[in-house]
């Protein structure tokens, strides 16, 4: 259990701080700029989701990784 804590600290940190780039650039979006900076702010915004998504999926392995790990350990014994 210990072993999950960090991997979940440093996800949810990263997480919150992407979080706050998108909350911007959508933010951003919202004012009068030209067209073309939108279509450019919008790749940026769906590029940051491409990473959350990645770095929950990851978590999510590294779960199932310390999970099989710690089956492992045992069956030593």
């Amino acid at each position: 259990m210990n072993k999950k804590i960090a991997p979940s600290v440093v996800v949810g940190i990263l997480t919150l701080y992407l979080l706050g780039y998108l909350t911007m650039i959508l933010t951003g979006m919202l004012i009068n700029i030209p067209y073309g900076i939108k279509v450019v702010l919008g790749f940026a915004a769906v590029i940051i989701m491409i990473v959350i998504a990645a770095l929950i999926y990851t978590l999510i392995m590294r779960f199932k990784e310390i999970d099989k790990e710690d089956d492992d350990d045992l069956s030593k014994y």
